[in-house]
């Protein structure tokens, strides 16, 4: 026969029929029909060039969520990009919470339907900053541990606003971390939420805290706790929001997880019944 025997053309004709399987099958799971696929949904949040994006700050809630979610700081970024989309289903609306070091808190209030992405421009407005002077008391409530301080903004409406409980609690990181001296003085600057138009609101209640966290693991390990001035109620604590601070302010620490005490032969100590909360 020519071409080779039998055998030989049967054996590339076979072959040949596979290739073209192959080449088939390659070709059907290479593309996928937009309708089967389905489009990505998601809203863009665009950062302004000056902002750096690993310090935003941004709490969101899309609707039929319990929890809601926060955006992962990233460096060097000029957008963040939330997914809309949970267990197949699209959500219609989209509230969040934004905030960047010297600019002010901005709220977003987004409808999705009938789009599969949006944008949203984070424009900053300035906000001016104010001193925070303290004196640290009662040192011995920190037990030995190595902290820096750092502020954050307690924003006590924006439970409702996002449609959370209330037993969920939005802080915000405001300011840059401070050592603490031997002494137990330190200084932070905090901004001027008094002329922030969602903060300094008379229906819009909120604090200043002030919390000492583990040097290395950044873990919290007590709350400052301002004696002598007013402060909020517990379990917030903390400054109300100001226009400006007195000289200094005494400060001492509400653990935030005493360590368990033990006695001479090993038994579990109680507490100490006058309360480390207090100043």
């Amino acid at each position: 026969m020519k071409g080779g025997s039998y055998d030989d053309v049967m054996h590339r004709r076979v072959s040949g029929f596979v290739r073209t399987l192959i080449l088939a099958a390659g070709i059907c799971l290479a593309w996928i029909p937009p309708a089967l696929a389905g489009p990505a949904r998601q809203i863009e949040i665009k950062l302004p060039a000056d902002v750096a994006s690993e310090t935003v700050f941004i709490r969101y809630r899309l609707d039929g969520e319990e929890l809601g979610g926060w955006v992962q700081p990233r460096h060097g970024v000029s957008s963040y990009f939330i997914s809309t989309t949970r267990e197949g289903r699209s959500a219609n609306r989209i509230k969040a919470l934004l905030y960047a070091p010297g600019c002010a808190l901005q709220t977003l209030d987004v409808v999705l339907a009938g789009s599969n992405s949006q944008q949203y421009i984070f424009t900053c407005q300035p906000l001016a900053s104010v001193w925070i002077a303290g004196k640290l008391i009662r040192s011995d409530r920190l037990y030995g541990r190595e902290v820096k301080l750092r502020a954050s903004y307690v924003a006590r409406w924006a439970q409702a606003f996002l449609g959370l409980r209330d037993d969920i609690v939005i802080d915000v990181p405001v300011g840059d971390a401070v050592d603490l001296q031997a002494d137990g003085r330190f200084r932070m600057l905090v901004p001027d939420l008094s002329q922030d138009a969602l903060a300094g609101a008379p229906d819009h209640p909120g604090a200043l805290q002030i919390w000492a966290r583990d040097r290395t693991s950044e873990d919290r390990v007590a709350l400052l706790i301002p004696a002598g001035l007013p402060v909020t109620k517990r379990p917030i604590g903390g400054l109300r929001i100001q226009p400006e601070y007195p000289p200094e302010i005494v400060f001492a620490p509400c653990s935030a997880n005493p360590p368990q005490v033990h006695d001479a032969t090993g038994f579990a100590l109680r507490p100490d019944p006058s309360g480390a909360c207090d100043p």
